[in-house]
């Protein structure tokens, strides 16, 4: 048992781990210290070297110069030639680098114990590797017969095959760096964006504060207070989240650099080694999504329920400021997402408004794209929070909210209302209304007498609601849904009817 822990024992370290992988100098190392052996030498060449031996050796005497030289010793050897059992220095390399007959020779780094890279039971070189074992092999090993069955490479095989899987590996990681570098450079700038949103709604609150006068400057207070918390705690979470994806992106990083200096490893024994002692912990880390942040939301509810349960016994006009203020702050920027357009629907430039037309437009293929149904997503997504919405719809129209999961491919329920993952009002050619929920249809008595649709979504509750708005901003209840939100949720529009002007514009409120 003293003897297996001191295997699993990190000799530079001490850290334990839990497989015993040895480098060829026979080692114990943990995968942190394996990385870190990975240094960059004078000479701009990046090389494993084991720590524990360079603390331990002073280096390689050549074995091809004199015992005793003018200096008092033979000279430093640069490399070791597995061919030849050999290890030379710069002056007698030079006929293995430059004439043909040592061009196979396989040379690696200077090699102290010869014996580590010997079969112990033939004691001749390793040349090959049984891939069902995981063990390396000599010619007599193959001759003796006990690998038979087994999967059996050259030495040199097994690095090639292994250079194609970390060239695999090296893409990935350089994938991943990409998405934490975006994601970073998306919430880095998250600040200045709250800030310049919250000083909006500390002017609008001024304005209330003016018309309220007494009452309102106490609102006023009050608000600013609520307002002043949120912020803290909105810029905290995001410097949370920036300093997670700075930790991936840090990592990936990190990683990148470990498979690029393994790629330049000549020596099959130490690039086997590496793989087989960091593969687990390598694709473990590579798998790991780069963390995303959720989408930063400024919840007013509570300021809003604040407000109302403070001054319910105002009259009738502190009421109505009350109710345009709680549109204004609930409403959260939208955007029509192009990448989801169905080819008859045509988009503003704004990317605010869009229109059925009759002629098919001339759209790329792409993987988010309805091609059946003439609908459209919104960019924006919301896991959390209240949020409010006016639009202009004219014609045959659905509004629906969704899950991004919706299908866009084929005709069967995909369709707004005709699935689970989606919630739906449409006003039909006639101008009659129904709500749609898998494939579930309520026709609704009302009839709207405007063309102003306000949608309000609260993710925590699982609540839709749409209302009619009036000439006076007055809003009219038309339906609400009610379930529990499993999935962040957008906006989708569909259009019918070019004949009808069929067409919505999201409303700045």
């Amino acid at each position: 048992m003293a003897s297996l822990d001191e295997e699993l024992t990190c000799s530079v370290c001490r850290d334990s781990f839990s497989q015993h992988h040895p480098p060829p100098c026979g080692h114990s190392l943990c995968p942190d210290c394996i990385r870190e052996a990975w240094s960059s030498k004078g000479d701009g060449e990046v090389r494993f070297t084991c720590l524990q031996c360079q603390e331990e050796n002073s280096g390689v005497l050549c074995d091809s110069c004199p015992s005793e030289t003018q200096n008092g010793q033979p000279a430093l050897a640069i490399k070791t030639c597995l061919k030849c059992e050999v290890s030379l220095c710069a002056e007698h390399l030079q006929p293995h680098l430059e004439r043909p007959a040592f061009s196979t020779h396989l040379l690696v780094e200077p090699l102290r114990d010869l014996s580590l890279r010997r079969c112990p039971t033939h004691t001749e070189m390793f040349r090959y590797y049984c891939t069902d074992e995981r063990v390396y092999v000599c010619g007599d090993c193959l001759l003796e017969g006990g690998h038979a069955q087994h999967k059996v490479k050259a030495l040199r095989q097994v690095e090639d095959d292994l250079k194609v899987i970390l060239h695999t590996l090296l893409r990935k990681a350089e994938e991943k760096l990409k998405d934490g570098e975006r994601i970073l450079k998306e919430h880095e700038n998250i600040d200045s964006v709250m800030a310049d949103s919250l000083e909006n709604d500390d002017t609008q609150v001024e304005r209330l504060g003016s018309d309220l006068q007494v009452q309102g400057m106490k609102l006023v207070v009050a608000l600013k207070e609520i307002t002043r918390k949120e912020r803290q705690q909105v810029i905290e979470r995001v410097r949370q989240d920036c300093s997670k994806v700075r930790d991936d992106v840090s990592q990936t990083l990190s990683i990148q650099h470990y498979l690029a200096s393994l790629l330049t490893e000549t020596d099959p024994f130490l690039l086997i080694w590496f793989f087989q002692t960091d593969e687990t912990k390598l694709l473990a880390d590579l798998n790991s999504p780069v963390f995303i942040p959720d989408a930063v939301r400024l919840d007013r509810k509570n300021i809003l329920e604040d407000i109302e349960s403070k001054y319910r016994e105002f009259i009738t006009s502190t009421l109505r400021c009350l109710s345009e203020l709680k549109r204004e702050l609930l409403t959260s920027p939208l955007t029509l997402d192009t990448n989801t357009a169905h080819p008859l629907l045509s988009i503003t430039d704004d990317l605010r408004s869009v229109t059925r037309v009759k002629n098919r437009l001339p759209r790329a293929a792409h993987p988010q794209r309805f091609d059946h149904w003439p609908q459209i997503l919104t960019v924006q997504t919301f896991s959390s929070g209240t949020h409010y919405w006016e639009l202009e719809a004219e014609g045959f129209w659905d509004i629906g909210v969704c899950y991004r999961s919706i299908g866009r491919k084929g005709k069967d329920s995909n369709a707004f209302g005709n699935n689970k993952v989606s919630w739906s009002l449409t006003q039909q050619h006639d101008r009659k209304l129904a709500a749609w929920h898998n494939r579930r249809k309520t026709r609704l008595n009302y009839r709207m007498t405007h063309n102003r649709v306000a949608v309000a979504v609260d993710f925590s509750s699982g609540t839709i609601t749409f209302s009619e708005v009036g000439l006076s901003s007055n809003l009219t209840h038309i339906h609400t849904f009610s379930t529990a939100f499993t999935q962040p949720v957008c906006l989708g529009f569909g259009l019918y009817k070019a004949e009808l002007n069929s067409h919505i514009s999201i409303l700045k409120v």
